[in-house]
């Protein structure tokens, strides 16, 4: 029997993001012995910039499911009555009814100990397998201004073998992943610069919460 897909719109600031969360998504990634993170062509996903969210929730034209991410205008009201179901490093997620968000609280990484707390489990977390060969390749330079430059000069025979939004996924992580766990005064600096780029290190939050979300929460979220 067929069955018609959900709707599940993402509000978004941070496209980079939101197209990474879409690419887990809808990535055929299910095993034989089981649904990973969410069933393969169950979920619709429609995209809204934050703008074209106030213009739909102003005209009442909303259907489907709604997934906030990050610091959404009005989700300041929703997080105090969500049942939060992920809380781990300033980083949570949750829903009520069928407006879900997830949120960072960067003061709970204040310390720099806290900080390699946070690095040691982003390095750690058991991403989809098409996501491995980002924390494989952690490229030791900070600022998203360079991260289209960085796809535009990948060899030819490399995208073949990682999609092209990988390239752009390494800049997230910005060599913190591997922080901990490399050797050099250069790898070091920049860990710190991370850690002093609140808005960096706000993305490298979302971006740990994306993927608890989609392996461990989405799924019971779409089907409540």
């Amino acid at each position: 029997m067929f069955e018609t897909k959900k709707t599940l719109i993402v509000v978004y600031k941070d496209e980079l993001l939101m197209n990474q969360l879409k690419k887990m998504i809808e990535t055929h990634d299910d095993e034989e012995d089981g649904i990973v993170g969410t069933a393969d062509d169950s979920i619709n996903v429609v995209s809204w910039t934050e703008k074209v969210w106030l213009g739909n929730k102003k005209a009442g034209n909303i259907q489907g499911k709604i997934l906030f991410l990050g610091d959404i205008k009005g989700t300041d009201k929703l997080i105090p009555v969500i049942d939060v179901k992920f809380d781990d490093c300033g980083v949570k997620y949750g829903w009520a009814g069928n407006q879900a968000v997830l949120y960072v609280e960067p003061e709970a990484l204040t310390s720099r100990e806290g900080y390699d707390e946070f690095l040691k489990k982003l390095s750690d977390l058991p991403v989809p397998s098409f996501l491995k060969p980002m924390k494989e390749e952690i490229v030791e330079t900070a600022g998203e201004e360079t991260a289209a430059e960085t796809v535009e000069q990948e060899d030819p025979e490399d995208k073949k073998k990682t999609p092209a939004f990988l390239n752009v996924a390494k800049k997230v992580l910005e060599s913190g992943a591997d922080a901990i766990e490399k050797v050099g005064k250069q790898v070091a600096v920049k860990s710190e610069e991370i850690f002093r780029n609140k808005s960096l290190m706000k993305r490298q939050m979302l971006f740990y919460g994306a993927i608890h979300l989609y392996k461990d929460g989405l799924e019971n979220f779409m089907n409540q």
